[in-house]
């Protein structure tokens, strides 16, 4: 026997989306146990798999769900845990479309919820002689105005994006799997994000990479997320030169850290730079005989390893260890030795970064 928490919606019989089922999924629940009940480790996992999956629905009807513990043994059944189970069925049943209700249970493991706030007003409200609340929390619209191209040739990792696109709230516009489509795709669709491989038929080349400079310099708000099989630092050079904006650079082996993955899209699609971490760390490396860069102290190396990976300089500072102070210290030293003076556009960053790319 073990401690779990259910998740229980109405209308259960039309099944589930493949795209909820990854909501349930990425936040480590598991389906096809009981029509219409998630099971989730934990009460916190299962309102925020409830809140994703409530801002996922665009049904006219949306369902209603209940959360609740309960102590039970999933490879046994049911049978343990049926009157649980018919009881938040009955506390579902007696919400509004689109409502999470929750427990005196859950409210008492969690009465401040990182995923929303209790409504005062349902305190003292009860179903059944059993009091419940209701979770309330800001619907977010920012991720679903995302629209996106997939380019990538081999099928069952370009479906794999693009159901965890889709599950994330944003809009796959269209696919690809060759150079030309991906041409012809993004100069229809005009999407805000392209998300392609570096090397697509016919050549195998840099098919990806070649596409993504013609469709930038075609539509100059076109934000680019790369990805590649291997380390290319010319490659991430190539890309990083001209705009900087909106230019993004993983190992595909990033897309399986799923979380990292989405926040980098979001990060790109926003005009962010995010350069992958194993990138930033062999091209540091090959750039040590470089003369302005061998002129940095090691702080500052680790300094501007963090920057080319994107990170503020609060997010350096709690990473190093440091104060903010002494960050902002290590940058202005940074552009002064690599003799980067401020200018108009204010991108001294992003060109201590490209700088960092070709010397190597």
């Amino acid at each position: 026997m073990a401690t779990k928490a259910l998740m229980v919606w109405t209308d259960a019989g039309d099944g589930v989306d493949p795209a909820k089922r990854q909501l349930v999924e990425q936040h480590r629940g598991w389906l096809d146990w009981q029509p219409g009940v998630a099971v989730f480790d934990g009460a916190a996992a299962a309102l925020s798999a409830a809140v994703a999956w409530q801002e996922h629905e665009t049904s006219s009807s949306p369902a209603t769900i209940a959360v609740t513990v309960v102590e039970l043994d999933p490879e046994l059944g049911a049978d343990d845990a049926a009157t649980v189970i018919a009881t938040t069925r009955e506390l579902a049943a007696s919400g509004a479309p689109g409502a999470i209700l929750a427990t005196e249970l859950v409210y008492l493991l969690l009465p401040s919820p990182a995923c929303g706030r209790w409504a005062e007003e349902s305190g003292g409200a009860a179903v059944g002689g059993r009091p419940f609340h209701q979770l309330l929390w800001e619907r977010t619209t920012r991720l679903a105005s995302i629209s996106v191209v997939v380019a990538e040739d081999a099928a069952i990792i370009r479906a794999g994006i693009v159901s965890l696109l889709r599950a994330d709230g944003m809009s796959v516009v269209g696919e690809a799997a060759d150079y030309d489509t991906v041409i012809a795709v993004v100069r229809t669709s005009r999407p805000q994000l392209l998300i392609t491989d570096v090397r697509m038929p016919p050549g195998q080349g840099d098919e990806g990479l070649r596409a993504a400079g013609i469709l930038r310099a075609e539509q100059p708000g076109l934000s680019v997320l790369v990805l590649s099989q291997y380390v290319q630092a010319s490659a991430a050079a190539d890309l990083l030169t001209g705009q900087t904006s909106g230019i993004g650079y993983l190992l595909k082996e990033r897309v399986t850290a799923l979380d990292e993955f989405l926040e980098a899209a979001r990060t790109v699609a926003g005009g962010g730079t995010v350069i992958d971490p194993l990138i930033t760390q062999e091209l540091m490396a090959r750039n040590r005989a470089a003369d302005q860069l061998q002129s940095l102290a090691d702080r500052e190396r680790a300094v501007l390893e963090l920057m080319a990976q994107g990170l503020s300089n609060v997010a350096i500072a709690d990473r190093l260890t440091l104060s903010a102070r002494t960050v902002e210290s290590h940058v202005r030293s940074i552009m002064t030795k690599l003799d980067l003076w401020e200018d108009p556009a204010g991108n001294r960053r992003v060109q201590a970064v490209i700088r960092w790319l070709h010397e190597h």
